[in-house]
């Protein structure tokens, strides 16, 4: 797995940290400020991508001084600093990536952004912050997880109608339903034992976890 770390602050909380450790890293790219993200998070950089307008000199003169490559770009660019590093994520044909402020901050049109491009991830990919992960799941694909106890689970249909979509250990479960495009149905729905499972026939479904402390 490959982290990558965006521009939107992230607290390297236990909860966090623990999380990040659990898939063996293969690489570790920074998007800008996600440099800084990084660093507290106590990650060795093998790259740091973007305008760099949001990266402060110390944290620069730190990371130069480590001999962390920097690939500039101009602030006249097609693609934000997040999807640059994605791009030098996806060159290293990981398996899936991990990516870190990603979620939040007080920007809703990033938001949007960033949570399209988990269409372009590899499977086994995950946006996370502190309280949060996001999944996409495509056709015919399937998730299982332990589940903690104060996480609420939501389904929510993803650029079309998720068909077939199937649940196992929820309190209110699913059977080969269908939610519409626009549909709040799977929001906010509760563990139920100690295992989850979320599986899908057809379109696409964004599964997040949110946990509540």
């Amino acid at each position: 797995m490959t982290v990558v770390f965006g521009g939107v602050p992230v607290r390297p909380t236990p909860r966090l940290v623990r999380r990040l450790a659990e898939p063996s890293q293969d690489g570790v790219i920074a998007a800008d400020a996600g440099a800084a993200t990084a660093l507290a998070f106590g990650y060795a950089l093998d790259l740091v991508v973007g305008d760099l307008d949001s990266l402060s000199a110390q944290v620069a003169a730190e990371l130069a001084g480590r001999g962390v490559p920097f690939e500039r770009h101009s602030r006249d660019k097609d693609a934000t600093d997040g999807e640059l590093a994605v791009e030098r994520a996806l060159e290293r044909r990981a398996d899936g990536l991990v990516l870190v402020g990603f979620l939040g901050g007080p920007r809703l049109d990033q938001l949007v952004a960033n949570l399209e491009l988990l269409t372009r991830l590899p499977r086994d990919s995950v946006l996370l912050d502190e309280r949060n992960e996001a999944r996409l799941l495509r056709p015919g694909e399937a998730r299982r997880w332990a589940a903690e106890a104060d996480e609420l689970i939501s389904l929510v249909p993803f650029g079309a109608d998720a068909i077939g979509v199937s649940t196992e250990g929820l309190r209110w479960p699913l059977s080969d339903a269908v939610l519409p495009l626009g549909s709040t149905r799977g929001v906010s729905n509760e563990p139920a034992g100690s295992s989850v499972a979320v599986s899908l026939r057809e379109g696409a479904l964004l599964v997040t976890r949110h946990f509540v402390s």
